[in-house]
């Protein structure tokens, strides 16, 4: 049976040791709960493609920060610039370094890179080895956004369930491609196009998503 504690700072020891011994944890954000793995154990990484029904797999999401991150990933100018502003809710498409495996990248020379909230920038900052996610969801209709669904939907399969009561925002984190010639918004999420223009002003939108 998963276990479900509290979220706090102080369960983040206990977070990093189940992620060490390759056990899958269950962390809530405010957008959906995620999936999380020790991104160095390929059984850990196989169990999320496993839960989330993968096939063909997908890339998982590394959850890092501005310290640790270039271990991983090529940052060029503009991916630097939105790596800075971390905690922040988006995700970003980046080239990686070969040091992580194809569990982890499903084989492509990019990565996404993720660190929405000021509790997942702590937990990366403690953690002596990489994080990798996926959200606790079957696509749409079946998402975690609190403990108890995150329970119902993957049961004994997931470790522990920090549960830090409903994602308030039920919404995804924006996604932005910077292996681009310019950086490019991929989806539309929790952070706005006209905010991102602040940070970024030459930043795109494909045409999908003009009006």
């Amino acid at each position: 049976m998963s276990q479900i504690q509290p979220k706090s700072i102080n369960i983040i020891p206990k977070i990093i040791d189940y992620l060490h011994r390759g056990k899958i944890v269950a962390l809530h954000t405010d957008m959906v709960y995620l999936l999380l793995a020790n991104g160095l154990d390929s059984h850990g990484c196989n169990k999320i493609h496993e839960l989330k029904r993968w096939n063909p797999r997908k890339p998982l999401t590394l959850l890092s920060n501005q310290q640790k991150l270039p271990e991983y990933a090529s940052l060029e100018k503009d991916a630097q610039i939105l790596v800075n502003q971390f905690p922040y809710p988006i995700s970003i498409i980046i080239p990686h370094r070969n040091n992580l495996s194809d569990i982890v990248t499903a084989g492509h020379n990019t990565i996404f890179v993720s660190c929405p909230d000021d509790f997942i920038h702590q937990l990366v900052t403690k953690c002596p080895f990489p994080i990798v996610a996926g959200t606790a969801s079957f696509g749409e209709d079946f998402r975690a956004n609190n403990a108890k669904v995150a329970q119902q939907l993957f049961g004994d399969d997931v470790s522990l369930i920090v549960d830090g009561g409903d994602s308030k925002e039920r919404i995804r984190t924006t996604l932005i491609d910077c292996h681009l010639p310019l950086p490019t918004i991929m989806n539309f999420g929790l952070i706005a196009y006209d905010e991102l223009r602040l940070i970024l002003p030459h930043i795109e939108l494909p045409s999908h998503l003009r009006k």
